[in-house]
């Protein structure tokens, strides 16, 4: 009897299942979409840029589906820190005139190591973000720890008014002052390094600019996690019979490193940052250094 009963109700069960589920959120469904509304990230991309209105929700990538969207840079990307990508199309028509990217890349510093391999040396300076720079098509930034990259895909897009909300948006506080470099020379290059600088594996986090000076190439560098960062190349040199001299010059102690390897270079610490030079005598170089040491004291109130 029990048995016949309950065929009995599975056509109302079945009945029941079928009208619930003509009921839904589409949220629940659109997996990328509802993700996009709960990241910080995308929050960043604004419903109107300008005067153009973003079109549909952002879409998000991560370490694992980078290649994506940036098939072959992809590496590139998150060897340099890179954790997650926000990508916003804004437009009329439902064509995108202009799509941001916003890179979130962990540390201004990271950031920072990004936008100066990405930028065109032929790039005209813009007052967005920090290190603003448009050249043709494209438009890149730094706002704190965000990389933001503009591509324009019509000639009259209006790339720096979308730039400009984009900045506002992102909002933080500048990043990028305690990475400047004393002027050694004509600057050349810039590379960032997340690990390894020099073939030394605690050498992590390392901003390099190349100089050119009388005619020969100068390399400076500056890292984060000065304290600790210095107590290790002061074992490893200690540990290599690498000799060193302590000079203190305006208060500041400096390391020479008389390197068989690598010829004589220098470095000192500056609250919590190390910054060293390679193929410059410390004698010439001080000028340019002193100056600098100087003027970060001027901007964080007195030496650190």
């Amino acid at each position: 009897m029990t048995r016949w009963l309950l065929l009995a109700l599975l056509p109302a069960i079945a009945w029941g299942v079928w009208r619930d589920g003509q009921h839904y959120d589409p949220g629940l469904l659109d997996f990328k979409q509802a993700g996009a509304r709960l990241s910080p990230l995308a929050e960043l991309l604004p419903a109107r840029a300008g005067e153009l209105p973003r079109l549909g929700e952002p879409r998000l990538f991560g370490k694992e589906n980078l290649h994506d969207y940036v098939n072959g840079h992809a590496v590139f990307f998150i060897s340099a820190g890179f954790t997650q990508l926000a990508v916003g199309e804004y437009g009329s028509g439902g064509r995108p005139t202009v799509v941001v990217d916003i890179y979130e890349m962990g540390k201004p510093l990271h950031a920072f190591g990004v936008i100066s391999q990405e930028a065109s040396p032929g790039a005209r300076p813009v007052a967005i973000g920090e290190m603003g720079s448009r050249d043709g098509r494209g438009l890149r930034f730094i706002v704190g720890s965000r990389y933001v990259k503009l591509t324009a895909f019509a000639d009259d897009a209006p790339l720096e008014a979308v730039g400009e909300a984009v900045a506002r948006a992102a909002g933080g506080e500048a990043g990028l002052v305690k990475f400047r470099f004393p002027e050694l020379g004509e600057e050349l290059a810039t590379r960032f390094f997340k690990e390894g600088y020099r073939g030394l594996d605690f050498f992590v986090n390392v901003l390099e600019r190349t100089f050119r000076r009388e005619g020969k190439e100068v390399q400076a560098f500056l890292a984060e996690d000065g304290a600790q960062l210095e107590k290790k190349l002061n074992a490893f040199l200690a540990r290599e019979g690498i000799p060193l001299v302590r000079e203190e010059r305006e208060g500041r102690v400096v390391i020479l490193v008389k390197d068989p390897y690598e010829g004589e270079w220098f470095y000192l610490r500056d609250g919590e940052r190390l910054l060293g030079a390679f193929g410059i005598p410390l004698d010439a170089a001080w000028g340019p250094v002193q100056r600098f040491l100087a003027n970060g004291d001027a901007a964080q109130g007195g030496k650190k």
